[in-house]
């Protein structure tokens, strides 16, 4: 079909332009390349997105499959363009794992070696990382010279990230013949982008006080751009702002009912780890629990299991616990990586909600599940759609309450706390970069409104900066899946299947959440 075809073309372009994905996720592609961060190859890329979105104007979809396989063509063509337009490139440097320079270095080390064609690529690609540096910090500089400057505290986290990898440079000798291109090439390139980074970007940095995107030239622009990307949607900030309010007073109803929880949960030490160990066991054991009680809450169980594994040296303390989808040629298993660095400042009482989000039922199903749609065009099982993604893996959270499987009342608190935490994000997201609070104003606002710890407060305050807008996502997300969920309740009454809702939502690929009431709202009409 001609929408399919085209869809099929803008995957591969995206491949092409991010050749380490195309790796990680087991598609074809230039296994020896790295992205190309210029300027030019980055309006190279634009302008073929921008063929690719004129020719989908002109097509006239004949049914539901091909008006969502459209609809994804032009919200990632739109999504990648803008990124392109924003030049995030040049001013977004800090030590969350999904800006450039972080996301290179954690993932170049587990790309699969398990041929001597993979092996000899990951040398190629270790010989190109110098060239790779050398582009950013060149763009970097453009960003100065345009008045994009970094956020200085986020730029002296990045430093201290780069150190960590000289100190662990034998994380990169992963086969044979490694050893001396890290030692010659490797290592001597992450010193000098550091040295970069610490000698001319530092000191033209933004302060605390300045640090939201609105500080930015175009930087109200830049905020709407991001949050479209992050949601599907053309959301107001001032709304998203006063949503979030409202949820944080819905959970403080919740708290009640637990005296004293939000003094408790932050001196109590027994409600905090001592050791990677019991984190590791802590996350394992709910993974199990959750598979086994599965099938009587999805028609469809993936038969691929979730792998839990100890998050690499090189990531920092303040990196979250995280998920990683298998690929699909087999050469990577989806595994929920817990990070068991600084076990204090990571809560007991977390331990169960995060492993519904990140595994299961949340990332690891949903992942597993799209692997599944044979017949669904590979755009639509693999686009990077934040409000479907972490919207379902939020909605599990609360999922897994219905489902029993929070073990006690202090797990269940562990919901609630995460819960605050995600709706105090859209607070202080909008906050920091629509209305210009500082680093300091959003700290407060959660220390007031939430039981987070203050290290993890500081944490999540710092990944909104360094990734605005994605953290609206999860709140976004879930709402959409909760509304349709009532409606599809009130609707159908005794007919509603809560089994048959979970297999709609998760097999037609990732949607916008536009799309998703499509689809919804036709399997009512249906049943």
């Amino acid at each position: 079909m001609e929408v399919n075809a085209l869809a099929d073309r803008l995957f591969r372009t995206i491949m092409r332009r991010y050749p380490v994905d195309a790796t990680m996720l087991g598609q074809d592609g230039d296994h020896e390349a790295l992205v190309d961060h210029s300027e030019e190859a980055g309006e190279r890329f634009k302008a073929e997105l921008e063929e690719i979105g004129e020719q989908a104007r002109k097509l006239e979809p004949r049914n539901l499959d091909e008006r969502l396989t459209l609809g994804i063509v032009l919200h990632e063509v739109r999504t990648q363009v803008e990124a392109v337009d924003s030049r995030r490139t040049e001013f977004a440097i800090s030590a969350n794992i999904r800006t450039v320079v972080p996301d290179t270095l954690y993932f170049l080390p587990r790309l699969p070696v398990d041929t001597p064609e993979r092996r000899n690529a990951y040398l190629q690609r270790l010989r190109k990382l110098p060239g790779l540096l050398e582009t950013i910090a060149h763009r970097h500089r453009g960003g100065l010279a345009h008045g994009r400057t970094p956020v200085a505290h986020l730029v002296e986290q990045a430093v201290e990230l780069l150190d960590r990898h000289l100190a662990n440079l034998q994380a990169f000798d992963v086969v044979e013949g490694a050893a001396g291109i890290v030692e010659n090439e490797v290592g001597p390139a992450i010193e000098n982008y550091r040295d970069v980074l610490r000698n001319e970007l530092l000191p033209h940095g933004r302060d605390t006080e300045h640090a939201g995107l609105c500080w930015l030239p175009d930087g109200d622009r830049l905020y709407r751009m991001a949050i479209r990307a992050h949601t599907t949607a053309d959301l107001d900030p001032e709304e998203l702002h006063e949503t979030g309010i409202r949820l944080i007073e819905d959970l403080k109803q919740e708290f009640a009912r637990y005296p004293d929880a939000f003094e408790r949960i932050r001196t109590d030490p027994s409600l905090k780890h001592t050791n990677a160990e019991e984190m590791l066991a802590n996350a394992r054991k709910a993974v199990a629990k959750a598979e086994a009680a599965a099938a009587q809450w999805f028609r469809t169980v993936p038969e691929e299991r979730c792998r839990v594994e100890e998050a690499a040296p090189t990531v920092p303390a303040q990196v979250p616990p995280h998920y990683f989808p298998g690929a699909d040629d087999g050469s990577t298993q989806g595994t929920y990586f817990v990070n068991t660095k600084a076990p204090a400042n990571r809560l007991r009482i977390e331990d169960e909600a995060t492993a519904y989000h990140e595994a299961v039922p949340g990332h690891h199903f949903e992942f597993s599940r799209m692997k599944l749609l044979h017949d669904v065009p590979v755009l639509r099982r693999k686009a990077p759609i934040s409000a479907f993604s972490e919207g379902w893996a939020l909605y599990c959270e609360r999922l897994a309450d219905e489902m029993g499987l929070y073990s006690d009342d202090d797990a269940r608190l562990g919901m609630l706390t995460m819960d605050a935490m995600r709706a105090g994000r859209l607070v202080a997201d909008t906050g920091l970069h629509a209305k210009g609070w500082s680093r300091q104003q959003a700290v407060d606002y959660l220390t007031g409104n939430t039981p987070m710890p203050l290290a993890q407060i500081e944490s999540e305050v710092d990944r909104y900066l360094g990734e605005p807008a994605q953290a609206l996502a999860y709140v976004v997300g879930r709402l959409k899946f909760q509304e349709l969920r009532r409606k599809a309740e009130n609707v159908l009454r005794e007919r509603f299947d809560l089994r048959d809702f979970h297999e709609v939502v998760l097999s037609h690929g990732r949607l916008t959440l536009t799309q998703l009431d499509e689809v919804v709202e036709e399997w009512i009409a249906g049943v």
